[in-house]
């Protein structure tokens, strides 16, 4: 039965779609860096996964840790030339980060799956999201603004579930609910990441994001005699890190390096991060020995998914 969601409805689905990003940003963040201070110990803690996982990673013993990171040595040296390369070290994060995401798709999948039968439905979706089949009139504003808020999210929620359905089958297969939940893996979902993000941030119509656009309703104090730190932080990173061509606004493809995660920067800066750390010869790449000489490092680092890899026979196997 389809149900138009409540007051109270709505006000839960709100707490679910608005708040759990806006409190894991702050939050973590002070958690991982306490006065700006890289806490290792938190990286494990909050990426091993559950407490399950951090009880098996403290009883592998010394000698089947240090021989299935031997064998993830192995694997990261891709030219086999007994070094680990900055290319080599961002490359396999990369394919971590990936492989991670894929499986999480795969366990929601069987999730939101609730009658078995090989797809995920829209309704489906929402009984899992929100325990009941929530439906808004796409041309109907609310006048609650926290319930508008959350309307509007659904309502995207909805288009990229339809674009990732590419069948127009009732529901999503595996692959399509992988497209949905990760469009930035997906090739064919590229050009609608680009369009929503747009629809979004494109106030003039004009195909381009603007700086003015970029940092959305901000408006400098007037009282104030320069911008607050996190302005200049933005404007930094659209000048210097999406803005491409110096043309003071955003194309589509500059556009989607700013809305899509930027995985291959991420990786690229841990890789940097760890020859610094552990390149003891400064030969600007790291060898097997100088890896197991700082193996804690090594095992609480994003190369090794903060020691998850030790546990994932993907990684460590001899057939990967």
């Amino acid at each position: 039965m389809r149900l138009d969601p409540g007051p109270a409805a709505l006000a839960v689905a709100v707490m679910l779609l608005l708040c759990a990003a806006a409190a894991g940003a702050g939050q973590a963040e002070e958690l991982h860096y306490p006065q700006g201070e890289h806490r290792a110990d938190y990286d494990r803690e909050a990426l091993l996964g559950v407490q399950e996982d951090v009880d098996e990673y403290v009883k592998l013993g010394p000698e089947e840790q240090q021989k299935r990171l031997q064998a993830i040595i192995k694997k990261i040296d891709s030219d086999s030339d007994g070094f680990l390369t900055e290319g080599e070290l961002s490359q396999w994060i990369q394919m971590s980060f990936k492989h991670y995401a894929m499986q999480e798709a795969k366990q929601q999948f069987v999730e939101y799956d609730k009658n078995s039968d090989g797809t995920v439905t829209w309704d489906e979706y929402n009984i899992q999201m929100y325990d009941r089949v929530i439906d808004f009139d796409d041309n109907t504003a609310l006048d609650d603004a926290e319930e508008e808020s959350f309307r509007q999210l659904h309502l995207k929620d909805k288009k990229r579930f339809e674009k990732a359905n590419q069948d127009s089958s009732p529901g999503l297969s595996l692959e399509e609910f992988i497209a949905f939940e990760h469009p930035e893996e997906v090739d064919y979902m590229t050009e609608f990441v680009i369009q929503e993000a747009l629809e979004e941030h494109d106030k003039n119509g004009d195909g381009f994001v603007s700086l003015e656009e970029f940092l959305g309703d901000y408006r400098r104090d007037p009282t104030a005699n320069e911008d607050p730190e996190w302005i200049l932080v933005e404007k930094d990173r659209f000048v210097n890190d999406y803005d491409k061509d110096s043309d003071g606004r955003l194309d589509p493809q500059e556009l989607l390096s700013w809305v899509v995660p930027n995985n291959q920067g991420i990786a690229q800066e841990e890789a940097v991060h760890l020859i610094g750390e552990m390149d003891l010869n400064g030969d600007k790449k790291l060898s097997a020995e100088e890896v197991l000489e700082s193996q804690d490092l090594f095992l609480t680092s994003e190369a090794t998914d903060y020691g998850r890899q030790l546990h994932d026979d993907y990684f460590y196997h001899d057939e990967l």
